[in-house]
């Protein structure tokens, strides 16, 4: 087994370990966690019009609830394209369809977006 099955194997025993008493993040939680880290650092913002929320029933510690978001992202100087992605909107922080946002795109994968802001 090579280092990195190994911690793989570490986190995945961990997960299950404090799932039981109900503390610590999804693997899918800790993928939104990490997408938003790196377009925070890398992510160009980008106008867009939210189309779509669906919720999907999963909530966070902090009060997030999950939605499948489908916008229509309009790049500077290109052409208008639709993205689904998933992500935790806060009460504190609410969005709805149809609203202007502002999302950060990656430059690597114009697919994978978030909302930063209106």
């Amino acid at each position: 087994m090579g280092f990195l099955d190994r911690a793989k194997k570490a986190a995945e025993s961990a997960q299950a370990a404090t799932s039981k008493i109900g503390i610590g993040a999804s693997a899918d939680q800790m993928a939104l966690a990490n997408r938003a880290q790196k377009l925070m650092k890398s992510g160009v913002d980008t106008p867009a019009q939210i189309d779509t929320m669906t919720p999907t029933g999963n909530t966070d510690t902090p009060g997030g609830s999950e939605n499948v978001i489908v916008a229509t992202i309009s790049p500077a100087g290109g052409t208008p394209y639709q993205a689904t992605f998933n992500q935790y909107i806060y009460p504190s922080a609410p969005f709805a369809a149809g609203e202007a946002v502002i999302v950060k795109v990656d430059p690597d994968d114009p697919t994978v977006v978030m909302i930063f802001g209106k």
